[in-house]
């Protein structure tokens, strides 16, 4: 997607959300009432995402902030900030910015870890050549150039059968530091049972070349003294998770999450990488303001 273009839809998105803003209450209108209603909670419990990087330890998860609004266009979902530019009974069409979460594995305390939130199974690519043990003893992981969070502004198209939903994200990042393009494709189940409602997804994740290296990519003198360049191209990534929820009242409910992501194969080649999945698991009480 050309940057010019990208900048032009943000700007354009910006002044639709203020736009809409705009419209949900006018302050001049007596009794004037917005629509949308602002969600905040938080989730207290225990949880763990591993970590594939090497020298890095796995996250743990605690305390998750869940904060979430809808208003006629503007929505805010966590991380995620939109703008419905179409929808009906069964289909949306939004346009959408969203973090990247492979940085999640470079930075311990970066905002991603207090999201619950997995990019979106597949078959695994093939292994090629031995394993990586002999290059993760010659890295320098202190030497490692800087990862850092990328912004993604792009599009989503949601559509419900009956109780399937399907998801899927086009997006192409618009903060400068690899200028890469993610598509995203997930469906999820819903099951309602009493007070319990479980969701059962499972989706894939296509990252371009420059979205891989600029994060398991090995530049010249990157590392050590390693004399060694690796580039992983694109690739595919798969995740399967399962979701649970039990409303206890207005205020508590209790959840349980737990997610499985396979790593392309590009990934798990990368010798910064010394593991091929990604495990994250949570289970807790939620509390509702």
């Amino acid at each position: 997607m050309n940057k010019q273009l990208l900048r032009a839809m943000l700007l354009l998105f910006g002044c639709y959300v203020v736009a809409a803003s705009a419209a949900d209450c006018d302050s001049s209108t007596e009794g004037c009432v917005e629509v949308g209603k602002w969600q905040v909670a938080v989730a207290l419990g225990v949880g763990v995402r591993t970590n594939p990087v090497i020298d890095n330890e796995d996250i743990p998860l605690y305390v998750i902030p869940q904060v979430s609004y809808n208003g006629e266009r503007f929505f805010l979902q966590n991380l995620d900030l939109g703008f419905i530019l179409f929808e009906d009974d069964t289909r949306q069409f939004n346009l959408l910015l969203t973090p990247s979460y492979d940085q999640v594995f470079f930075r311990r305390w970066d905002v991603n870890n207090f999201v619950l939130t997995e990019n979106l199974v597949s078959e695994p690519g093939p292994m090629f050549g031995s394993a990586n043990d002999a290059y993760h003893k010659l890295i320098d992981t202190d030497q490692l150039r800087k990862r850092r969070m990328a912004g993604l502004a792009g599009f989503e198209y949601n559509q419900q059968f009956n109780k399937l939903d399907v998801q899927v994200h086009a997006l192409q990042e618009f903060t400068g530091y690899h200028d890469g393009q993610e598509l995203r494709i997930a469906l999820a189940r819903h099951f309602l049972a009493g007070q319990h409602h479980w969701i059962l997804s499972a989706g894939a994740i296509w990252q371009s070349g420059d979205v891989l290296d600029y994060y398991y990519g090995i530049r010249e003198g990157e590392g050590g003294t390693l004399d060694y360049r690796y580039d992983p191209g694109s690739g595919v990534s798969g995740v399967a998770r399962v979701d649970w929820n039990y409303r206890i009242n207005d205020r508590w409910s209790l959840t349980f999450t737990t997610a499985y992501r396979q790593l392309a194969s590009g990934i798990r080649r990368s010798p910064i990488v010394n593991d091929d999945k990604v495990i994250t698991s949570f289970i807790g009480g939620v509390y509702h303001f």
